[in-house]
């Protein structure tokens, strides 16, 4: 079903807007927004009462997430200057899911009237988000969903996102090896679901052997250190399968290491892209990435804007969740174009995507 919503939302998409890759965009969501303003105000018939808006990020400890909140920030920006947003507040929890419910209940005392959330945990959160709503206020979970019904999610599929990498990975293993696994923060329901859907493709495949299981926690440093420590452990691994931001720490390990590189799973930041070309037009070296994009904070925004402008949304959704389809894979036969749409951007850039003004305007009457 979560596919099918996929492909559903990229023929409407298509079929509407004529607009490629399910809103694919390399630009900022402030230059996507700017662009499509005219053709936003056009349809506007009554005054709309800005608002107040509470972002509740959990994790702050990469690139993406950095580049998630100033998607977000930008965003607000431009809806400021449309009269949409009164205020935005962000604020950063880190990984302690009490300091993220009590900064999200700080942010209902202060009477937000939409609350945006990427949740430290899957079910630990539900509380406080119906608490919020009861309270009148809009929630919106992104990049990670919660189980309660009362929130709205905004997400890809991690699960899906966790089968694409396994496939790949064991295709190119043949089906048979020794590997370990490089997941994500403990307890995030992102890893929690990542890790559910490459478990399932890797039980099919009892000739492949996970020799252990560590968090590198979405961090280049700390996935680099453990990879080490595993390099030390195991003499013979054979396959490397990891998530965002992580795949240049295992890199580096085994160089580090002077160890021939496995199969290694990757990704879509720029620093990685980068390693990928030298090493494949060095070596051969072959990966796979897709995109887990950032914008996705900026995608709830929108949603969530125009919900408390009482327009009626028309987006594709299971249940609570509107699945952002995954429209980026990145195999070595694309990787040089890929490489050359963020030429400008800096290393820690990941390549982006997000509903844009003219896609959500559709999607909502």
């Amino acid at each position: 079903m979560k596919r099918s919503l996929s492909i559903v939302l990229c023929i409407m998409l298509a079929s509407v807007l004529v607009l490629a890759a399910c809103g694919k965009n390399e630009s900022k969501p402030s230059e996507s927004a700017a662009t499509s303003g005219a053709s936003a105000s056009q349809g506007e018939s009554k005054e709309i009462k800005p608002i107040v808006v509470g972002v509740s990020n959990g994790y702050i400890g990469n690139g993406w997430r950095t580049q998630m909140t100033e998607a977000i920030e930008q965003l607000a920006e431009d809806y400021k200057q449309k009269g949409w947003i009164e205020k935005i507040i962000v604020q950063h929890a880190g990984v302690d899911v009490n300091n993220q419910i009590a900064q999200i209940r700080n942010m209902i005392n202060a009477k937000v009237d939409l609350l945006l959330i990427d949740p430290n945990s899957e079910t630990a959160l539900n509380p406080v988000i119906e608490e919020a709503v009861k309270k009148g206020i809009t929630v919106i979970t992104f990049d990670q969903p919660v189980t309660t019904p009362k929130s709205i999610n905004v997400v890809i599929d991690q699960q899906e996102f966790g089968r694409n990498l396994a496939e790949w990975f064991v295709n190119e293993l043949d089906g048979k090896g020794d590997i370990v696994i490089v997941s994500g923060l403990a307890g995030s329901s992102a890893n929690v679901n990542r890790l559910i859907g490459m478990k399932e493709v890797l039980a099919k495949h009892p000739d492949i052997k996970v020799l252990t299981e560590v968090n590198g926690n979405w961090d280049e440093a700390n996935a680099q250190q453990v990879t080490s420590n595993l390099i030390a452990s195991y003499p013979k691994i054979d396959g490397v399968l990891t998530q965002d931001g992580m795949a240049l720490g295992v890199v580096n390990a085994f160089q580090a290491a002077n160890k021939k590189l496995p199969v290694i799973t990757g990704e879509n930041n720029v620093a990685f892209l980068k390693k990928w070309k030298e090493l494949k037009d060095s070596e051969g070296f072959s990966t796979y990435g897709q995109n887990n994009p950032p914008g996705i904070g900026a995608t709830a925004l929108g949603i969530g804007v125009r919900m408390l402008q009482g327009k009626k949304s028309n987006l594709p959704m299971k249940d609570n969740t509107f699945y952002y389809p995954i429209s980026t894979h990145i195999k070595n036969d694309t990787l040089e174009a890929e490489l050359n749409k963020v030429a400008d951007k800096p290393d820690t850039f990941t390549l982006d995507e997000w509903l844009s003004e003219e896609q959500l305007n559709a999607f909502f009457e």
